[in-house]
């Protein structure tokens, strides 16, 4: 195994039922393993970069924040959707064998109240298939149909590059280094 890719609670899109965030699973992993770790959930700026780095993880991956890029391929109306968003805008959407964390939009609300109201399986499953992320990245429903996205998306104010996402962290990381060491001083 060349590394080891770990992603927190928080990312976007389909995980497993532990709800370990990536401020935890990072340095649990990076203490477990002899190989560089590579951890998504969360990142989107040079701050989350940082962060992670001094956790102990050797690389990040940024899903969400890419996403919301010019480049990408997701519909314009989900990248504003996504632009509109603020601070607590994603929810865990149970599915039969993994959670999702999706956008909170008319889609997360019927299928939650489906799944309150006990909604059989085969309703459930029809109702995310008519209601897909194809429908949203693609076809631009992006009201009622599920856009996976991680808790960061409360962050993105812009739809940008994605060579001026990357620049962005590059030229603030070194800046965000020194505030920290500033604020850090006291006990140096």
């Amino acid at each position: 195994m060349d590394a080891v890719v770990c992603e927190g609670f928080e990312a976007g899109g389909h995980k497993g039922f532990t709800e370990l965030t990536t401020l935890t699973l990072t340095p649990m992993v990076a203490d477990a393993v002899h190989v560089p770790v590579i951890a998504g959930g969360g990142i989107g700026d040079a701050r989350s970069v940082l962060a992670i780095m001094a956790l102990g993880a050797d690389g990040v991956y940024m899903g969400t924040r890419f996403m919301v890029t010019h480049e990408s391929e997701s519909h314009a109306r989900v990248k504003t959707a996504i632009v509109n968003t603020q601070d607590v805008c994603t929810i865990s959407v149970p599915k039969d064998y993994m959670l999702a964390r999706d956008l909170i939009n008319d889609f997360t609300k019927q299928y939650l109240g489906l799944k309150k109201a006990g909604a059989s399986n085969s309703e459930l499953s029809t109702f995310l298939n008519d209601h897909s992320q194809y429908h949203s990245q693609h076809l631009g429903k992006a009201d009622n149909s599920e856009i996976c996205c991680g808790q960061v998306a409360g962050l993105i104010n812009e739809v940008k590059s994605a060579g001026e996402v990357v620049e962005e962290v590059v030229v603030s990381i070194t800046k965000r280094f020194e505030e920290l060491k500033a604020r850090l001083g006291c006990l140096l």
